[in-house]
């Protein structure tokens, strides 16, 4: 066995034992916040007809369930999120003339570790690290942009509808009509799963001897391209005129608020609880001591 293996094997043996033996505190609440959305996109970076903008996205709703241990503890919290960023549409003298709108909503279905910063006892400060997979609920991308003259790539030229016109022959600057919400992308052109990765910190304040109120704030890091291939064909063969081939990833910090129960459960009492159910599962019935009743008169 090599090293990293013995090392693993410590730490899950480590863990356990320290599970068994120190104080158990259940929490089960929920929460509610804002995302700052982010899309790192190739293609748009070196588009000159986007530049970023951002706002933010209410996360509407999240359900926490935590247990914590002496130093440590896990978390496991599920939420319906919305990441996908803004840009706004930039013509040739870089005035704004429109909107590009990324919206994706997810399920995301998060595990994290704790690790205790600050302990009280009644406050904590943890270090955090998740990880956790998400499922598309829907998503789209639209663009909206006045009649002005963009600058396309040469390559989509040759695939622009007929109302788009360059201003003189040869010249990537297109006079480009006004669109309202076209869709770019539909739900179908993105993937249904991805990854998240996230790091950040939490706060857990105990305000009662039941009652936890929470901040948490994470970054999050899709690890997957969130676009289909199929998408993406289009894109390397300049169909999508609006898009330039690169990659793209999805990221969001996350600011929650949550409000949770909690209970505190004593290594005593577990080991009493567990082994209460033990013997209840091993208890077998005696029988009788003494003899049932005759079936037979006696004789005589």
């Amino acid at each position: 066995m090599t090293l990293y293996p013995k090392f693993v094997v410590f730490t899950a043996v480590l863990l356990g034992t320290g599970a068994t033996m120190a104080q158990e505190v259940h929490s089960l609440g929920i929460f509610s916040g804002a995302t700052v959305a982010y899309t790192w996109d190739e293609g748009i970076l070196k588009d000159p007809r986007y530049r970023e903008k951002y706002g933010i996205k209410f996360a509407p709703f999240g359900i926490h369930y935590g247990i914590d241990f002496e130093g440590y503890g896990f978390t496991l919290d599920p939420v319906v999120l919305r990441a996908g960023q803004y840009f706004n549409v930039i013509n040739v003298a870089g005035g704004d003339v429109g909107e590009r709108r990324v919206d994706l909503t997810y399920f995301q279905l998060p595990a994290g570790f704790k690790l205790h910063m600050i302990d009280l006892g009644f406050f904590k400060v943890s270090f955090v690290a998740s990880a956790g997979v998400s499922f598309l609920l829907s998503g789209r991308e639209t663009i909206s942009h006045d009649a002005a003259t963009l600058k396309f790539p040469a390559g989509v030229i040759p695939n622009l509808p007929p109302e788009y016109s360059p201003t003189f022959p040869g010249s990537t600057e297109i006079i480009s009509p006004a669109i309202s919400n076209q869709t770019m992308l539909g739900k179908s052109d993105f993937k249904t799963l991805q990854v998240f990765g996230g790091i950040g910190f939490r706060s857990d304040w105990d305000v009662g001897e039941t009652v936890r109120i929470s901040f948490d704030f994470r970054t999050h890091y899709g690890i997957l391209e969130p676009r289909a291939d199929s998408y993406l064909n289009r894109v390397q063969n300049n169909e999508a005129i609006y898009d330039r081939s690169g990659k793209r990833r999805d990221l969001f910090a996350m600011l929650t608020i949550g409000i949770a129960r909690t209970a505190e459960i004593e290594p005593r009492e577990k080991n009493a609880q567990i082994r209460k159910r033990r013997d209840k599962k091993s208890y077998r019935p005696a029988k009788y001591p003494w003899p049932g009743p005759r079936n037979k008169k006696p004789k005589n």
